[in-house]
């Protein structure tokens, strides 16, 4: 059995089977004015069913879904009947399935991936189909660790391909608009910035359960502990009425952090954007929270309260991200104003939480209505569109990287940030002064060997990032170098 050293070694050796065709060889195929972009879709659950395959439809213009995936066959059935009834106007459109996303990558007429899994699995089908030759819509958080989010950020550049994350908060007009005022000065420099993105609760359940003969449950745990005993508020509802529903994993970790990168890949992100912080990040992070309780058989076990003090620019700039603050994004400015952006009523899923709107939680709100107004020809103008997913398609049609709202590069670097919040609650488990860590954005290093082991990718047995890249020929080490 070969170890992670031994196998990149000889991975050339392996690679050398594997042959590349079509668009995986090299550039993507370019589009004639009417030839739709064909897309596969990975993870058939409560995303893709409520925001991404609708928008498909939408598009059909610009668009169709030829394939799904899903290493739950009942959830997988549940995805060809949701496509068919998108093209109903044609009862024998065809829709091809897949069990394995290997299967589904090797396909040469898909042109597009949209990847709507867990986020312990993000960077596994990401690297590959990136490697494979696919643009891939990647929901976020954008990846679990920090050095998973370099590998496809890398590997993108690499393979030119296009990537839109699903942070789709900056192709919304109020978010893009304060960004473009604070970039522009309208409240000066930039002191602090207030950042709310809610609680979870605790709940699921660690009686052990009959694994479903209709789910592959070993793929599922992918990288992560494979003797961890099945319970459906681990994974997600089997009832396909409530596919909806927010799934457990989401509050449980290793398959999520919770909110720091669930809630907080859509607000870190806009505070990193207003900071144009979108090639770099913090200098560090210093904070506290408290965990979830899983006494009397309750399994989700991610961070509840939490209170992150993040430094910026030398220390000048605070970003203080707070479970006491309103779910939003709050820029103060040098003299005490402030422009504040939220989502009011949107809802992405019937099963997120309401947001609140009393009066005095708005869309849009400043200190002063004047604050608000748009600058006619901005020094500095945020890159925005009118749908995140159509802008996704365009980019693909255009054969541009460049052209997306939220790129692989931006997304890790605020991604990043999402992380080192969730390191340092854990380096500060236990320890009522929290923890610290210091960043390094440049060489996106810590310094800190016990953070450092907090970065580095999830791994067991052939689910490793390094067999996948190699699979398609590819050095693990030379990708995370770029």
């Amino acid at each position: 059995m070969f170890n992670r050293r031994q196998f990149l070694g000889t991975s050339a050796a392996f690679a050398a089977p594997f042959i590349l065709t079509g668009c995986a060889a090299g550039r993507a195929r370019t589009f004639a004015a009417n030839e739709k972009v064909n897309i596969g879709v990975v993870g058939i659950g409560r995303i893709s069913t409520t925001m991404d395959m609708p928008l498909a439809a939408k598009y059909r213009d610009l668009c169709r879904i030829t394939a799904v995936c899903d290493l739950d066959a009942k959830r997988l059935a549940h995805g060809v009947q949701f496509v068919k009834n998108i093209y109903k106007e044609d009862p024998g459109y065809p829709v091809k399935t897949y069990a394995d996303y290997h299967d589904l990558l090797a396909d040469p007429s898909i042109d597009a991936v949209e990847i709507c899994i867990p986020d312990h699995w993000h960077a596994l089908v990401a690297c590959a189909a990136l490697a494979a030759g696919k643009h891939i819509w990647l929901q976020k958080p954008f990846a679990q660790t920090i050095t998973e989010g370099r590998l496809i950020a890398n590997l993108a550049k690499m393979r030119n391909r296009v990537v839109q994350v699903g942070s789709w908060q900056r192709s919304v007009e109020q978010f893009h608009r304060v960004c473009e005022l604070v970039r522009n000065g309208r409240i000066g420099e930039i002191k602090r910035v207030e950042v709310g993105i809610g609680l979870d609760k605790a709940g699921g359940s660690s009686a052990v359960e009959p694994v479903p003969a209709n789910l592959n449950y070993d793929m599922w745990l992918g990288p992560t502990d494979e003797k961890a005993p099945y319970n459906w508020t681990r994974v997600h509802q089997q009832d396909l009425k409530r596919i909806a529903d927010r799934p457990g994993w989401i509050q449980m970790a290793p398959y999520g952090w919770g909110m720091i990168t669930n809630w907080g890949a859509h607000h870190i992100d806009i505070a990193q954007w207003g900071l144009g912080k979108d090639d770099s990040g913090p200098d560090s992070v210093t904070g506290t929270c408290e965990w979830m309780d899983t006494t009397g058989g309750k399994l989700w076990n991610v961070h509840t309260t939490y209170d992150l003090h993040y430094s910026y620019n030398g220390g000048k700039t605070e970003l203080h991200v707070c479970n006491k603050f309103p779910m939003g994004v709050k820029f103060i400015g040098e003299k005490g104003e402030w422009l504040y952006c939220m989502r009011g009523k949107v809802k992405v899923t019937p099963s997120d939480p309401d947001v609140p709107s009393n009066g005095k939680m708005q869309p849009l709100m400043a200190s002063k209505n004047i604050l608000l107004e748009k600058i006619a020809k901005p020094e500095i103008a945020l890159h925005t569109s009118d749908c995140h997913w159509k802008n996704w398609l365009e980019a693909i049609r255009l054969g541009d990287p460049t052209y997306t709202v939220t790129n692989a590069e931006e997304a890790q670097r605020s991604s990043t940030a999402c992380c080192l919040g969730q390191m340092c609650m854990e380096l500060g488990r236990g320890k009522k002064e929290g923890a610290s860590i210091k960043w390094c954005a440049e060489k996106e290093d810590t310094c800190c060997p016990e953070a450092k082991k907090l970065m580095t990718p999830f791994s067991r047995g052939k689910y490793d990032l390094a067999t996948e890249l190699a699979r398609y020929g590819f050095n693990y080490d030379k990708v995370l170098r770029g």
